[in-house]
């Protein structure tokens, strides 16, 4: 008598993977647009959450760090949100990494409790202490991301504004693209400020050109700082 033969199907994709993926694409979406980056912030926050949650609570047989549907979500939420810190201008300040740790306890417990679940044997090898450090670094490049761009965000306020003028400007090539750089300072200040801009802003303005510089106090009290150019009479 032929045995049966055994037919693998593939699991159906969670409710909350379909939720992550969701909240991801409408956070980037959202991110394209100035007057609801505050909103995009408050989603990517949820999607973390509820990918934490998740994990906790779902019986781990594989390894958070291999699982595309887990995983991707934070490593590119995480890479979304780096790409638009590092073109802040801001002073640090000790609140910012106050809102980091705030950030990371809230999600990286639940991480590392899921992580501690999966037998190393389904691991890849790869110790969990080894695992570990990989997502608490995941984790703490997006929260402290997070803490500087709400920041600035969520912050309503008009800020301080003076005139200064454009002392260096400079390009940097990386492998598959350029960083254009902008050096400005006020009129008698020997202080000054380092601005990453877009493409289309580097070509417009020369070494002396007048903008206008303004100091923002920070939703989280780290001062940070914008430019633009004036407007013509």
């Amino acid at each position: 008598m032929a045995k049966s033969a055994k037919i693998k199907t593939r699991k159906p994709i969670s409710t909350v993977t379909l939720l992550a993926w969701g909240l991801l694409a409408l956070a980037t979406a959202f991110d394209h647009i100035p007057s609801f980056r505050a909103a995009a912030l408050i989603l990517y926050a949820v999607d973390w959450l509820a990918l934490a949650i998740a994990a906790t609570l779902t019986k781990r047989k594989q390894t958070l760090i291999i699982r595309p549907g887990m995983i991707l979500p934070l490593f590119i939420s995480t890479l979304l949100l780096f790409q638009r810190k590092i073109r802040m201008t801001m002073q640090p300040a000790a609140t910012i990494w106050l809102v980091t740790a705030c950030f990371m306890l809230l999600t990286l417990p639940m991480l590392l409790a899921a992580e501690k679940q999966v037998p190393d044997e389904r691991a890849d090898d790869e110790k969990y202490w080894g695992r570990a450090v990989i997502l608490a670094l995941v984790v703490l490049l997006s929260a402290h991301s997070w803490a500087c761009l709400s920041n600035a965000a969520f912050d309503q306020s008009a800020g301080s504004a003076q005139t200064a003028y454009i002392t260096e400007k400079w390009r940097e090539k990386h492998k598959f693209s350029w960083d254009y750089h902008l050096r400005v300072a006020a009129s008698g200040e020997t202080e000054s400020l380092t601005f990453q801009i877009g493409a289309g802003s580097y070509n417009r303005v020369s070494e002396g050109d007048n903008v206008t510089v303004t100091e923002h106090p920070g939703f989280w009290g780290a001062p940070y700082y914008t430019w633009e150019i004036p407007q013509s009479p």
